[in-house]
C-alpha cells in the first residue's frame, strides 16, 4: 500500500475539539491508581485516521502558538533569568503543543520520526524549562538567548513545510512500528531487568507517545474504551514522570550518573506496563 501526503488545513478542527485535545494533554500524566486497562481491543487504525490525528496535532500547534508572543515570553524569562508562575504555565502550554506535534510525527508519519527543526526546538524548550524550573539562572540566560534566536522570523514557515512534507504511514508500517515499541516495553519490564536513567527516559517516551496518540484519537472518535486507555496510560506516564523528575534532580546534584548507574524499575510501574503490553499481543487487533 502506498503512502500519501498529509493535508494540514482541512478539514478544520472545531474549537471544541482543539479544547478537548489540549485538556487531554494537560491530563496525560494524572495519576489514578484505580485506573484499569481495558482488555477489549479497539478497532484498528486506518490510514485516514492517522492522517486525521496528525492534522489535529498541527492545528492545535498552529492555532495556539503565536511566534511573536512566544518570543516575548522567552525574552521576559531570559532577562529575569527566572519565570513567574504565570509565565511558567504559559511556557508549559507552548511546549506541550510542540511535544504533541513531535509525538504525532513519530506515530503517524511513514518515517515514524520527526523533523530535526521540530525535535531540536522542542528539546531546547525542555532544557530551558528545566533551567528556570530548578533556579539555574546562568543556564536559563544562555538557553533563553538561544531559544529566542531560534524562534525568529521564518521559523514557523520552515516548521510547517517540514511537517507538511511528511507522508502518511501505511497501516503495515504503523503496525510494525507499534509492535517494535511494544517489544521494547516488554523487554525493559521483564523480571530482573535493570536500566539506566537514560533508558528509563526512553521508555517513558514510548508511553508518552502512545498516550498522545490515544488522546488525539479519542477526540476525533470518542469511545469509552479509548477513554479508559487514556486514564490507564496517564497513570503510567505520571508515575514515570514523577520518577524522572527525581532522577533529573539527582543528576543536577551530582548524585546520579544518568547514563551508567543501573536500577530496577519499580513494580508499580513495571506491572502496569506489562499489563498494557499483554493487551497488544494480537497484531491484527492492536490497541492504541
Amino acid at each position: 500500500m502506498s503512502c500519501s501526503s498529509f493535508s494540514l488545513e482541512f478539514p478544520k478542527a472545531t474549537q471544541a475539539q482543539l479544547a478537548a485535545l489540549m485538556q487531554n494533554i494537560l491530563d496525560d500524566d494524572e495519576i489514578d491508581l484505580e485506573a484499569y486497562c481495558p482488555t477489549k481491543p479497539v478497532p484498528e487504525f486506518t490510514a485516514a485516521e492517522l492522517a486525521d490525528c496528525y492534522r489535529l496535532a498541527w492545528q492545535l500547534l498552529a492555532s495556539g502558538v503565536s511566534a511573536s508572543s512566544a518570543r516575548r515570553l522567552v525574552a521576559s524569562i531570559t532577562i529575569r533569568c527566572s519565570a513567574t508562575p504565570e509565565q511558567a504555565t504559559s511556557f508549559k502550554l507552548i511546549r506541550a503543543r510542540f511535544k504533541h506535534m513531535r509525538f504525532a510525527c513519530t506515530n503517524c508519519s511513514e518515517q515514524h520520526s520527526y523533523p530535526e527543526i521540530l525535535h531540536s526546538t522542542t528539546r531546547l524548550m525542555g532544557d530551558f524549562q528545566d533551567a528556570f524550573k530548578h533556579g539555574r539562572r546562568i543556564r536559563t540566560l544562555k538557553l533563553g538567548i538561544k531559544l529566542w534566536y531560534r524562534l525568529q522570523t521564518g521559523f514557523f514557515e520552515a516548521l510547517r513545510k517540514n511537517i507538511a512534507d511528511a507522508q502518511t504511514s501505511t497501516i503495515e508500517s504503523f503496525q510494525r512500528y507499534l509492535a517494535a515499541e511494544n517489544q521494547h516495553l516488554a523487554d525493559a519490564t521483564q523480571e530482573g531487568a535493570y536500566l539506566t536513567a537514560r533508558q528509563f527516559h526512553d521508555l517513558r517516551k514510548i508511553i508518552s507517545r502512545r498516550t498522545a496518540l490515544n488522546d488525539t484519537r479519542r477526540v476525533l472518535y470518542p469511545s469509552p474504551e479509548l477513554d479508559a486507555f487514556s486514564f490507564y496510560l496517564a497513570t503510567i506516564n505520571g508515575l514515570m514522570g514523577d520518577m524522572h523528575d527525581d532522577l533529573v534532580l539527582k543528576r543536577i546534584r551530582n548524585e546520579l550518573d544518568y547514563d551508567k548507574q543501573l536500577f530496577k524499575l519499580p513494580d508499580e510501574i513495571a506491572s502496569r506496563i506489562r499489563t498494557f503490553v499483554m493487551t497488544q499481543r494480537n497484531p491484527h487487533k492492536l490497541c492504541v
